[in-house]
């Protein structure tokens, strides 16, 4: 398939599971950004209230799988209004750069999982 035909299913599907996230009957689809550096690219993704035992982070040829649970608080009580998404998350992402393989290096910290990747070509700037 082509790329164009990937990123349209995939904003296909991006937009099925917001659906579900908003009507309370889906998963749960963290926000995530991914930045460049020379040497690296990085994967920002927000995960509050994840537990860091919970997380499966799988790299495999260009496609990176990140998944893991947000344990219930169980505070006692009936919702009569709720935004909070649901507990499970799986979010596959296609590498947007080619990089290192066995290169990741991930970080959670403050509900922020920061995973970076080296490059397989790094930029060199000449001046």
């Amino acid at each position: 398939m082509d790329d164009l035909v990937l990123k349209r299913l995939g904003s296909l599907m991006k937009l099925r599971e917001d659906i579900e996230v908003l009507s309370g009957t889906g998963r749960w689809t963290p926000s995530s950004d991914w930045l460049e550096t020379d040497s690296h690219v990085i994967l920002v993704m927000d995960l509050p209230g994840i537990d860091p035992e919970s997380l499966e982070i799988q790299e495999e040829d260009t496609l990176l799988t990140v998944a893991g649970k947000r344990e219930d608080l169980e505070i006692p009580g009936t919702a009569i209004h709720k935004e909070r998404p649901g507990a499970d998350f799986v979010r596959e992402f296609q590498m947007p750069r080619d990089t290192m393989p066995g290169s990741a290096q991930a970080r959670l910290r403050n509900g922020v999982l920061v995973i970076s990747f080296e490059k397989s070509t790094k930029v060199i700037n000449a001046e």
